[in-house]
């Protein structure tokens, strides 16, 4: 049996039946939060025939739209709408750029033409050209693209002949037409369109239809429903064709169970239905969208009309399960960290109707992989959605009555893989699609624009696959042991290896000690067994006892590790050091005396050595030192400069295993007496020394033997040799002192030969080099310009020359005779220096000495003399107008504006230059100092007098503060300041003002009641008493009067006009001039604020409309004003008191409401006069009529029956309404009337019979006063 819903002749045809859902391939775009995938599902056909009463549906074919030109995988179909849009702007843009030229030209003839030839081409060539590129939405009908071309071919014309558009008349009818308001009665802004058109007046609808046979069909595009956490429930689709419906009745099958319950939708449900449904393009067309919670199988079984006929019911059914879902299982003992190798052992549990198909994710190392697993079910599993069966029977008739395919399944897939590599492990499902293609898309349910939501933790699970450690011996096996000195504890080599620190690790050892070994590779059986546990990589394993340790077993944290070759290290302990020694003298062939000792050691230990001994010198204290060797054979000798007695104690041995190994200090000790030789040489290893001519030169010589010792030296100069000897040297340093060397030049001193007690001459060959200088070294002062004095500005650093005779550096000690202080000390580098002075007076040269001699100073240039220049100095005269007041000056007062200037005198060499503050507190401000106001000026002069013109501009007192002073030569503005400032204060007022009280107020005065009644109050700012001229101006003449008023005492005068200044009129009063006691005086400009003062006549109000009294609402009651606007109007309306200000001549109000309107008085603005008045008008209310109390009807009748129309009316009888009755219209046409007619009754109600079908309306509506049409109130004529 069809599917299909019978629809009338005027239908639109049937909606294509959706083909099977297909499953979403990889890659696909993913569904926005939360949304569930319904596709068409369409059931197996039965093998009966359709019943012969089901009538066939007539199925038309949609035709299909070409594609765009362009495909849509190339350019998608916005991208293209978009290209078009932007190429009709920039051509419209480049139009108006041509228009701009066009209008700003001369306006010859061609370039008009070229404009009108252009642009009717390039919008002809466009909306010519864009109907072939078939771009979706502006694929426009031929028609639409003809009056496109017509309408820019005008506007192109129009443009190119230069009319002018009538641009300001234009919007000012287009904002009357967006803001037309009009003040009401009450003085509300009220739009007279509203008023007039007021469809209260006329309200209801009756519609009358005859009532074809309907049809009703649920779920028509066989969609597949599912309820799941995100959507809670379902919107199934009731399609009603025409019929009105006011029962039905719905068939639920539990998936579950296979029970049935009833659902009934009663009238009060189906309104609201009806209210939710879309609109469709045909009239009796209508989806009810019908909310169901519960998973079931949903039939329709009875629908009930309005006329209590049962609908016919095509055989259709909404299939709702739940939506699928799906989640990782994970075991509660798993843990989050495994090893590299280990298995995942992880599942999905999945959800649904069958078959399932699940996409999950697996992420490794930030590097995702996609995978889907399709057609999830039970083991023999049967389902009509397996093999995709295509039907128009209903599912129970697919050979499962109890529907158990469709019941809700559980299915767990397993996901155990091994963990190839280490690293962060991920596993997320990300889609889920059940067996009719309900599809859950978790991505797009945990994503928010960039917004990124973790997922639930059953949708990801998160595993740290750690690397296995290594470990191994580092640099020690059987082969190459290690040393472990006795009584020390070390730390065993060893090397691990791990991608990242997992710590704590676990090390197993076997340790079997050295005494048990079998061989240097094999345990014991007895061998002990020792676990350590290590934080890092970097700790080690500390060992006290040798021996052969070998790993067995290593992990670390997560993961059981490797052992690595070598797995084991031999431990030993190295033999303690030892010592032997032998010794023998070493004697002098002269004397045959023991001078020295050699020692040879034997020593047995791992080198390097340490071997530390103690020397003893005749018995005194010992002296502890150390010998390092690198080998076991040594020799050492000992061969002392000083005589004595030596014992050498070897009492301490180190080697590279063992420290402080003590000796036998008794066993190992050497002793010997010690003649050495005679000698002597300089202390100083290159010995040279710079002298000063006729002085001796000593040096120190460092004496060696048995004493006394008698030395013999030369002193060598110009070739000559001289011969000295220093006899009975008994100390080991002796010092040669030659005599005052005379000659300057090199001197050479040669130690020869030195002999001890025994005679024995040893010949020596130390020498000593001596430079003795020249001469003695000078200074002197030098003559400035041949003179030995010199005049220079104060302060300035001057330079006194100096020279200087000897070698570099010469201190100086220097003093100045002005000044009650010791000579200071200065250096000088060169012959020729500069002495650098900041103090005026007489400087002497004491005395002088270079780099190592002291020198003398000539006596005639020896002084020098420094002198100031004198400083410019400023000076201001006392006057009458200027007198001293303290340190200062003070000025006359002067008023605000005036001129003033002072004079000033300057001693020194011109230019002047004057710095000078000018501080100003003005008049009025506070005693704070962020109320006065600072300024810097500057004066210069070329002579030795100036005037400085003072400042009167602005009112306040002023201080002028001379800070600084330069001329010529003291020109440094830093050095320019004034030992003693002066200040100049004056004080200038300010000019007296006036202001008018009231400036912008107009002084009115009616004519019949007498001049110079009111007052105008001025105000007066200065000093009093003060002095006015005042002008009164009158403008119907253009002459004016002038006023004196000679003696104000108050700052605020109330100036009275005379009589004989004010005529009928207009008048303007303003002050010409004003006076204060200080004598300042202020003239206003002819422009300066004055008032207006006016005289007119009483104003009078009479009707537009003289004989009228009656108006209705709506209607504008309108007056005249005469008099002197803007007018004050005073009313009342229903008995409240009302007003209208800044009324012009005409007095037009709009009837909001029913009510009484009465004109009570009028003041127009010449005067405060009012004139009082009594124009009555009565507003009545539009007449009203409600059909069927005013509600829209839709009755159904069947042809041949009659339904009751009832009119209700509100107003004054009697009453007058013309309805008509037109054809019920189709959406988008026009309806067209097909009868019209009149009735008058004095009753407020009035009824009808009606059997025909179409809708009844009233369109115009009159009482006793008033009437109203269909879009326009008024007064009855």
């Amino acid at each position: 049996m069809s599917t299909g819903t019978p629809r009338l002749n005027s239908a639109f045809p049937e909606t294509p039946v959706a083909a099977p859902p297909l499953r979403q391939r990889r890659g696909n775009s993913p569904v926005r939060v939360g949304s569930v995938k319904q596709p068409s599902f369409t059931p197996k056909a039965p093998t009966t025939n359709p019943k012969p009463t089901d009538p066939s549906p007539s199925i038309v074919q949609t035709p299909t739209t070409p594609p765009p030109l362009i495909p849509e995988d190339v350019i998608d179909a916005p991208t293209q709408r978009l290209y078009a849009v932007a190429v009709f702007v920039l051509l419209q843009a480049w139009k108006f750029y041509d228009i701009a030229r066009l209008y700003a030209a001369d306006g010859d003839s061609i370039s008009e033409l070229w404009f009108c030839v252009k642009w009717l081409v390039l919008d002809g060539c466009f909306f010519g050209f864009l109907p072939i590129l078939r771009i979706p939405w502006l694929h426009f009908a031929p028609m639409f693209t003809l009056c496109a071309i017509a309408t820019f071919s005008v506007m192109d014309i129009f443009v190119s002949l230069k009319y002018q558009l009538p641009i300001t008349a234009f919007f000012g009818a287009f904002w009357k037409l967006i803001y037309d308001r009009e003040l009401s009665i009450t003085e509300r802004s009220v739009k007279w369109y509203d008023i007039v058109n007021n469809n209260s007046h006329i309200q209801g609808k009756y519609t009358v239809y005859l009532l074809p046979e309907g049809a009703a069909q649920i779920n028509p595009e066989s969609t597949c429903f599912c309820i799941g956490d995100t959507s809670p429930f379902v919107t199934l689709p009731i399609r009603i064709n025409g019929t009105q419906p006011i029962n039905i009745e719905l068939q639920r099958i539990d998936l579950e169970s296979g029970s049935a319950e009833m659902i009934s939708i009663n009238h009060k449900e189906l309104k609201k239905l009806l209210k939710k449904a879309p609109r469709e393009d045909e009239p009796q067309l209508r989806n009810l969208p019908y909310t169901v919670k519960q998973p079931g199988l949903y039939r329709l079984t009875r629908v009930t009309d309005v006329s209590q006929l049962e609908v016919r019911i095509y055989r259709s059914e909404a299939l709702v399960v739940s939506c699928p879902k799906a989640n990782l299982k994970i075991s509660g003992s798993q843990k989050r960290d495994k090893c590299k190798g280990d298995m995942s052992d992880i599942a999905m549990e999945v959800q649904g109707l069958a078959p399932l198909q699940i996409t999950y994710s697996r992420e490794i190392k930030g590097k995702p992989t996609v995978f889907s697993v399709q057609s999830i079910h039970p083991e023999g599993f049967e389902s009509p959605l397996l093999a995709g069966f295509n039907s128009d029977g209903t599912l129970t008739q697919q050979g499962d009555g109890t529907l158990t395919w469709a019941q809700r399944r559980e299915i767990i897939v397993p996901l155990n893989e091994s963990l190839a590599s280490a690293g962060d492990w991920g596993y997320s499902i990300d889609k889920v699609v059940d067996g009719c293609g309900n599809t859950v898309d978790y991505n797009a349910l945990f994503e928010d624009g960039d917004y990124v939501v973790p997922k639930k933790s059953s949708l990801s699970h998160r595993l740290m696959v750690h690397d296995r450690p290594r470990i191994r011996f580092l640099g020690c096996d059987p082969q190459t042991p290690i040393d472990l000195p006795k009584g020390v504890s070390s730390e065993l080599p060893l090397q691990l290896v791990s991608v990242r620190d997992d710590a704590p690790y676990s090390v197993r050892f076997a340790f079997t000690p050295h005494n048990k070994l079998q061989s240097a590779s094999e345990h014991s059986p007895d061998a002990v067994f020792k676990d350590y546990s290590m934080k890092g990589l970097a700790q080690a394993i500390s060992i006290k006892e040798p021996g052969l340790y070998s790993l067995k077993s290593f992990s670390s944290k997560f993961c059981p590790g490797e052992v690595m070759e070598p797995s084991s290290c031999l431990v030993i302990t190295p033999p303690e050091p030892s010592m032997t020694m032998e010794s023998d003298e070493i004697l002098d062939k002269c004397t045959g005396s023991s001078i020295g000792l050699t020692i040879d050691l034997t020593l047995v230990g791992s080198p390097t050595f340490e071997l530390s001994y103690r020397l003893i010198k005749d018995g005194g204290a010992p002296v502890v030192k150390t010998l390092t060797i690198d080998r076991t054979r040594h020799q050492v000798r000992f061969t002392p400069e000083d005589a004595g007695h030596y014992a050498y104690e070897f009492f301490s041995l180190r080697d590279k295993n063992y420290a402080n190994v003590k000796l036998d200090s008794k066993v190992n000790r050497v002793e010997q007496t010690v003649k050495p030789l005679a000698g002597a040489s300089f202390i100083d290893a290159a010995p040279r020394k710079n002298v000063c001519i006729e002085e001796p030169v000593e040096f120190q010589v460092k004496m060696q033997g048995t004493p006394p010792l008698n030395l013999h030296y030369d002193l060598i100069h110009n070739g000559k040799r001289h011969r000295m000897s220093d006899k009975n040297i008994t100390t080991s340093i002796h010092t040669i002192k030659t005599p005052p060397l005379t000659q300057g030049g090199e001197y050479a001193l040669a130690l020869t030969t030195v002999e001890d007690n025994s005679g024995c001459k040893i010949y020596l060959e130390s020498e000593a080099k001596v430079n003795v200088r020249w001469q003695r070294p000078k200074a002197q002062f030098a003559p400035v310009e041949g003179k030995m004095h010199v005049r220079a500005l104060e302060g300035k650093p001057v330079d006194i020359p100096i020279r200087l005779t000897g070698e570099s550096p010469w201190t100086v000690r220097i003093r100045n005779a002005d000044r009650d202080e010791p000579a200071k000390t200065f250096k000088f580098t060169g012959t020729n220096s500069y002495l650098t002075v900041n103090d005026a007076g007489t400087y002497y040269l004491e005395d002088v000495r270079d780099n190592g001699c002291p020198g003398s100073v000539a006596g005639a240039d020896s002084t020098f003399k420094i002198s100031w220049i004198d400083r410019p100095k400023l000076r201001l005269a006392e006057s009458v107008s200027t007198t001293r007041k303290g340190d200062g000056f003070v000025r006359q007062d002067v008023c605000e504006g005036d001129e003033d200037s002072v004079e000033l005198a300057f001693t020194g060499s011109p230019p002047f230059m004057v710095d000078y503050d000018i501080t100003l507190k003005p008049d009025g401000s506070s005693d704070s100092k962020r109320s006065l106001e600072h300024s810097s000026h500057q004066l210069r002069a070329g002579l030795g007098v100036a005037t400085v013109r003072l400042e009167t501009s602005r009112a306040g007192l002023y201080q002028y503060k001379f800070k600084s002073l330069a001329d010529g030569l003291y020109d440094n503005p830093r050095e320019s300041l004034l030992k003693n400032p002066f200040t100049l204060e004056q004080t200038v007022h300010s000019r007296p003002t006036t202001s008018f009280a009231n400036p912008s107020k107009v002084y009115k005065y009616c004519l019949d009641a007498g001049a110079g009644d009111d007052i105008i109050p001025i105000q007066l700012h200065g000093v009093a008493p003060f002095s006015l001229t005042i002008n009164v101006k009158h403008f119907s003449t253009g002459k004016s009067d002038i006023i004196n008023v000679p003696h104000v005492e108050t700052n605020v005068f109330n100036f009275r006009i005379p009589n004989h200044a004010l005529t009928l009129g207009s008048h303007a009063v303003s002050v010409l001039k004003v006076k204060d006691s200080r004598g300042c005086v202020r003239k206003t400009p002819t422009d300066a604020p004055h008032v207006m003062v006016a005289v007119a006549d009483m104003p009078t109000i009479t009707p537009h409309d003289t004989q009228r009294k009656d108006y209705c609402v709506g209607d504008r009651i309108a007056f005249t004003l005469a008099g002197v606007p803007p007018f004050a109007v005073e009313y009342e309306w229903n008995g409240v008191p009302m007003s209208a200000h800044n009324q012009p001549s005409q007095f037009i109000r709009v009837a909001e409401k029913p009510g009484n309107f009465t004109v009570t008085g009028l003041q127009d603005s010449a005067s405060d006069c009012k004139v009082s008045v009594g124009l009555t008008s009565v507003v009545h209310e539009v007449p009203s009529v409600r059909i069927s109390g005013g509600n829209i009807v839709v009755k159904g009748i069947a042809e041949g029956d009659q339904t009751e129309i009832s009119f209700n009316f509100f107003g004054t009888p009697p009453f007058t309404f013309t309805y008509t009755r037109s054809e019920i219209a189709k959406k988008g046409s026009k309806p067209k009337i097909l009868e019209s007619h009149s009735q008058t009754t004095n009753s407020f109600s009035y009824s009808m019979f009606a059997s025909q079908e179409g809708v009844y309306e009233v369109i115009s509506i009159a009482d006793k006063f008033c009437q109203y049409s269909a879009g326009k109130s008024g007064r009855k004529d």
